[in-house]
């Protein structure tokens, strides 16, 4: 009975305790979609954030009085932590920074360091790790948030849409969420890989809604190449092969475009889908790795303005080995950039880890100056599977009339 009595008190004591006790109601918040980052002028505005916050009626539509779906509200100060609180007595609600899709840093803000940005992002229990970041490239990231934009009411959902959809068939751009970056950051010797956002055209006639009524945009947001990082650092963009090599070695390309230049103004575009990546290493001697990268993939032919019967098999070998060679330069390019830059954000480290664990403890420590002298082996299988819709050119059917 004493037992039964104790449970009892329990059950009443957790019926009684039940609740939020720091709850905001839904009515007193103001909900940030996206969040940008500039440096400051002075130590005592060492910050300059920028809080995209969504106006609710003018995303329903059932109160709407044809305003911009977004509004930005700006807060300086020595932390991120301290901005927000100078942001938000600028506000009739509490930002809340829960749904927040992506962050924007400054280039200029990227070369000096992010490790004290990321700090509260990690810590905020609000913030998701899961949120995307970006670097403004060669512009203010406050420009990227006020740009009013054609596809979705709000800005930030843009950028998202913009990601996810380029990686899938055209870009080399890929998911890099919060945590990629802090855990890019704290490993030994390697970097973060951010993904590099612009504003084309002009930044302020984008901040209207007039940017949507015309059928040329004055301003669109762009994926621009991926910045790549030394520890916390900004070093440098990876754009054309580069980036897209640095997308194959970290296995994020499923599919991408490739072309062939034959000469004689004869040319073959492919589509490459069913890419995949695998990084290996043989680190018997942890001094001097070898790095194995293979590649497999396969080729569906999108356009061709030859004369060669591409119904042979002998046309369609010779194929698959100049798209080979092409994917090995474009991985090569990006290894060569890393070493140059002596950043291992390709991560080289942890194949050589998983290799030889003891021999990895050793050498930890002396990994900035081993990592540059890798040998590196590029093994590349492409199989075009298909030629479409047609087996001969319209070139090569007029030479046969």
């Amino acid at each position: 009975m004493l037992k039964l009595w104790k449970l009892l008190m329990v059950s009443v004591l957790l019926l009684v305790v039940a609740g939020c006790w720091d709850s905001v109601e839904l009515n007193k918040r103001a909900i940030v979609s996206g969040v940008s980052i500039d440096k400051g002028p002075s130590e005592e505005k060492k910050y300059r954030v920028s809080f995209q916050v969504v106006i609710a009626d003018e995303i329903t539509g059932k109160n709407s009085r044809g305003n911009a779906p977004v509004a930005l509200y700006k807060g300086s100060g020595r932390s991120i932590y301290e901005a927000l609180g100078n942001a938000s007595r600028q506000s009739a609600r509490i930002l809340s920074l829960g749904h927040a899709k992506v962050i924007i840093i400054s280039e200029e803000l990227a070369r000096e360091g992010i490790r004290d940005l990321m700090d509260i992002f990690e810590r905020e229990s609000e913030m998701r790790l899961s949120t995307l970041v970006f670097v403004s490239r060669g512009q203010r990231a406050e420009d990227i948030l006020s740009v009013m934009t054609i596809f979705g009411k709000i800005p930030a959902n843009d950028l998202v849409q913009k990601l996810e959809t380029g990686n899938r068939s055209f870009g080399y751009n890929f998911r890099i969420e919060v945590d990629d970056v802090i855990r890019g950051i704290l490993a030994k010797e390697a970097g973060a890989i951010i993904n590099g956002v612009i504003v084309k055209g002009d930044p302020e006639a984008g901040e209207s809604k007039a940017n949507l009524e015309g059928i040329k945009p004055k301003a669109i947001l762009k994926n621009a190449g991926l910045a790549v990082f030394k520890q916390d650092k900004l070093m440098a963009f990876q754009d054309g092969i580069e980036g897209m090599g640095l997308s194959l070695i970290h296995n994020k390309q499923s599919e991408y475009p490739l072309f062939l230049d034959f000469g004689n103004n004869e040319s073959a575009s492919f589509s490459m889908f069913k890419v995949h990546t695998s990084v290996k290493a043989n680190a018997k001697d942890p001094e001097h790795p070898d790095i194995y990268i293979n590649v497999q993939q396969q080729a569906a032919l999108k356009a061709y303005n030859g004369a060669l019967d591409i119904s042979k098999s002998s046309v369609l070998r010779n194929w698959e080995k100049l798209l080979s060679d092409e994917t090995r330069k474009e991985i090569d390019a990006a290894v060569k950039v890393a070493m140059r830059l002596n950043s291992d954000y390709i991560r080289f480290n942890e194949s050589v880890e998983r290799n030889n664990p003891k021999g990895y403890k050793r050498v930890k420590d002396r990994w900035e100056s081993i990592f540059p002298h890798c040998k590196v082996h590029i093994r590349v299988n492409t199989l075009v599977r298909h030629t479409e819709m047609r087996t001969r050119s319209l070139r090569s059917s007029e030479e046969m009339e």
